[in-house]
C-alpha cells in the first residue's frame, strides 16, 4: 500500500512539474517572428494555431485557455501582429499576446501584378486569406462599394509600399490600395490629356495595365503607350500579347497559334480597341504614359530588341517592323537563345 502511494506520489510530482514546465518554463527558444492574429479569432482558436505550430505544446490547448482566462486574454484579444518565438511557455504566450500589437508590417506590392498576383502576396505576409482577397476582387459589389466603375477591383489598386498593423479585413487592405490609386490619378490628370478626355477613367486604367506589362523599361512607357494609341485612333488590334495571356491565365511560356486567336474580348490580336477592362494593376510611370503617350514618332510597332537590354525597336510602318524582327531574332541567336 504505502508502495503504491509513492508510485502515486511520483507520477503526481511528474505532472506537476510538467504542468509547470509547460505554463512557466523559463524561456522562449528559436526564431522570434512576427505572428498576426487577425480580426475575430478567439482564445479557442488562437490556442489551437499555437499547438499546431509546435510553438506551445501539443497538450497545452486546454491549459492555454484556462490562463488565457485568468488573465483576461479571452475578453481583450486584439487583432495584430505579435512576436512570437517558435517555442514558447504558456505562460509567455499569453503574456505576449495580452501585451499591445507591433508597430505593424511594411510591404512593398509590385507594379504590373494581377489581383490575383496580389492575394498571393498577401497570404505570404499573413495580411489575407489569398482565395479570400482573390473572391474579393472579382466581386462587383466590392466595387461597387469602393467606387470602382467596374464589375471587380482588376487595375484599381495602387501598387506601391504600404504599412499594414495586421487586423485589417481584406476589404479595409483593398480599400487603402484604392484610395491610393485616387491619389495618384488625381495628381497626374490635367486639362492637356486627350486620353482622358477620349478614354475616361476605365479606358485610361486598361491601356495603363497594357502598356505595365508591356514596358519592361520605365522610360519607355510613353512611347509604348503612344503605339497603342495611334492604334486606337486607326482603328488597328493593338496586338497586345499580355491581354491574351490574361484572358487564357497564361503568364509564363510561349504563346501558341491557337492562344493567339483565342475567341476572348480580351483578345487584342482578334478584336480593335482596349479590353473590356485591366489586365493588372498599373503603377505610376504606366499611369502617366496612358494620360500623355508619346505619338513624336508616329510609331505604329514594336518588338524587343533580345539584346538582353530589355529595350524595343519601334517602327512606323510593316517593313521597318519586319526589318526589326529580323534584327532581333539575329540578336537572340548572337545570345544563344
Amino acid at each position: 500500500m504505502r508502495r503504491r502511494l509513492s508510485i502515486l506520489a511520483i507520477l503526481l510530482l511528474a505532472c506537476l512539474a510538467a504542468l509547470g514546465y509547460a505554463v512557466f518554463r523559463p524561456f522562449p527558444s528559436g526564431k522570434v517572428t512576427n505572428w498576426r492574429l487577425p480580426p475575430g479569432e478567439g482564445v479557442r482558436s488562437v490556442a489551437r494555431r499555437l499547438v499546431k505550430e509546435g510553438r506551445i505544446p501539443p497538450w497545452s490547448g486546454p491549459l492555454f485557455r484556462a490562463v488565457a482566462r485568468v488573465r483576461g486574454l479571452d475578453r481583450h484579444l486584439h487583432a495584430g501582429f505579435y512576436h512570437l518565438a517558435d517555442t514558447m511557455s504558456v505562460w509567455s504566450a499569453v503574456e505576449v499576446l495580452s501585451g499591445p500589437a507591433g508597430a505593424g508590417l511594411r510591404m512593398t506590392l509590385p507594379e504590373g501584378r494581377t489581383c490575383r498576383d496580389l492575394s498571393g502576396i498577401l497570404r505570404q505576409a499573413q495580411l489575407a486569406d489569398s482565395a479570400t482577397f482573390a473572391a474579393l476582387c472579382v466581386n462587383a459589389d466590392s466595387a461597387r462599394k469602393l467606387g470602382i466603375p467596374s464589375d471587380g477591383l482588376e487595375g484599381y489598386l495602387f501598387p506601391d509600399t504600404y504599412i499594414f498593423g495586421g487586423g485589417e479585413t481584406p476589404m479595409e487592405i483593398a480599400r487603402a490600395m484604392h484610395r491610393r490609386f485616387l491619389e495618384v490619378v488625381k495628381a497626374s490628370v490635367d486639362s492637356t490629356s486627350p486620353a482622358w478626355r477620349e478614354l475616361g477613367l476605365t479606358g485610361v486604367v486598361t491601356l495603363a495595365s497594357i502598356v505595365e506589362r508591356e514596358a519592361a523599361v520605365r522610360t519607355e512607357a510613353p512611347r509604348i503607350a503612344g503605339v497603342f494609341w495611334e492604334r486606337l485612333q486607326k482603328g488597328i488590334p493593338l496586338g497586345a500579347d499580355p491581354t491574351v495571356r490574361y484572358a487564357l491565365g497564361k503568364f509564363t511560356g510561349p504563346l501558341t497559334k491557337s492562344d493567339l486567336a483565342v475567341e476572348s474580348a480580351y483578345n487584342t490580336r482578334v478584336y480593335p480597341g482596349l479590353p473590356p477592362g485591366p489586365i493588372a494593376n498599373p503603377g505610376s510611370d504606366a499611369i502617366r504614359a496612358a494620360l500623355h503617350p508619346d505619338t513624336t514618332g508616329g510609331w505604329l510597332y514594336f518588338v524587343a530588341k533580345e539584346d538582353g537590354s530589355r529595350e524595343h525597336y519601334f517602327a512606323r510602318d510593316l517593313n521597318q517592323h519586319v526589318n526589326f524582327k529580323e534584327k532581333a531574332a539575329r540578336n537572340r541567336r548572337a545570345r544563344g537563345g
